[in-house]
């Protein structure tokens, strides 16, 4: 499932769900009160990293131990923190409450080059 999510956007909207690496974007995703699916972690973790395992844990996320190799082979890193994450995408509702002149809204948007087209563009 892993490997999917991160090679497939297809996969990502279907499960409405992505993966994050590492124990900076981990620790950002955590504070930001993110909804995690699963945390995997591998053999080698820094103390840090051990920190952030036991926050995880005591806010019941569930976190899965595995091998350092295993988690290498997931992994798109070429150096791994030992931490990779499976977030859920939120979903949100907006609503206009005034009446507008001119909307944009950029759906699925892959390149940033186009978004930066249509945003001069507008």
């Amino acid at each position: 499932m892993v490997r999917n999510l991160l090679g497939r956007p297809k996969e990502r909207r279907e499960a409405d769900a992505f993966v994050v690496e590492g124990v900076r974007l981990i620790e950002e995703a955590l504070s930001a009160g993110w909804p995690f699916r699963f945390v995997l972690t591998g053999e080698t973790l820094s103390p840090r990293g051990r920190e952030l395992v036991v926050k995880l844990i005591s806010r019941h996320v569930e976190v899965e131990a595995t091998t350092d190799d295993l988690l290498s082979s997931i992994s798109e890193t070429e150096t791994s923190q030992g931490l990779l994450a499976v977030l859920a995408l939120p979903y949100t509702e907006y609503q206009i409450t005034e009446p507008l002149e001119f909307v944009l809204i950029p759906d699925s948007i892959r390149d940033p080059g186009n978004l930066g087209t249509l945003l001069r563009s507008a």
